[in-house]
């Protein structure tokens, strides 16, 4: 797992982003922070991020799983919690979208089970996905994976799939020989 970013990470990646300078940047992203804080009562929205909610827990009872009081049931008051409920997008973009229906990749020639199974390991699961990889990335995993492949007219098809010409992908698969223009 890599490192978390740093703040001051943050703010240089946002500045090289945006063409702002990074001090700039960081009083941007200060006064969102604060924004935030002042407004949560109110819930606050992050487009393409999510939602800061200030709720309400009503009191409860809870039975004590560890401790000196485990197995005792105690009552927990009511109080108030700081919730962010997750946008739609940013969830499809962390965890990968229940919408993003993979595509079979072995239709590519040249690609098998398991250099397809490599490719969605690496977060390649579509033809679009696949056409707009460059072929040196896909060269990489293919190394990463030690697959034997030449991946130089995989992108083209891939193209093609997407793209839903199929007549044109057979011909062009017609004149290639495991992958490889002949």
């Amino acid at each position: 797992m890599a490192d978390r970013m740093s703040k001051s990470d943050i703010m240089t990646h946002l500045a090289h982003k945006t063409g702002l300078k990074k001090k700039e940047v960081t009083a941007v992203v200060d006064e969102l922070v604060h924004l935030a804080h002042k407004e949560a009562k109110n819930t606050f929205q992050i487009p393409g991020l999510g939602i800061l909610v200030l709720a309400q827990r009503p009191a409860r009872q809870m039975v004590m799983r560890f401790g000196p009081k485990a197995g005792q049931t105690i009552d927990v008051p009511a109080k108030k919690v700081l919730k962010f409920r997750f946008a739609k997008s940013a969830k499809d973009a962390i965890l990968g979208s229940a919408a993003v229906k993979k595509d079979d990749l072995v239709i590519i020639e040249g690609i098998g089970p398991k250099i397809a199974k490599a490719f969605n390991k690496a977060g390649i699961l579509t033809f679009k996905q696949l056409a707009e990889t460059p072929v040196e990335k896909l060269r990489q995993i293919l190394h990463d994976a030690k697959f034997p492949g030449e991946p130089d007219t995989w992108p083209e098809q891939a193209r093609l799939a997407a793209e839903g010409k199929m007549d044109e992908l057979k011909k062009l698969q017609d004149a290639l020989i495991a992958g490889r223009r002949v």
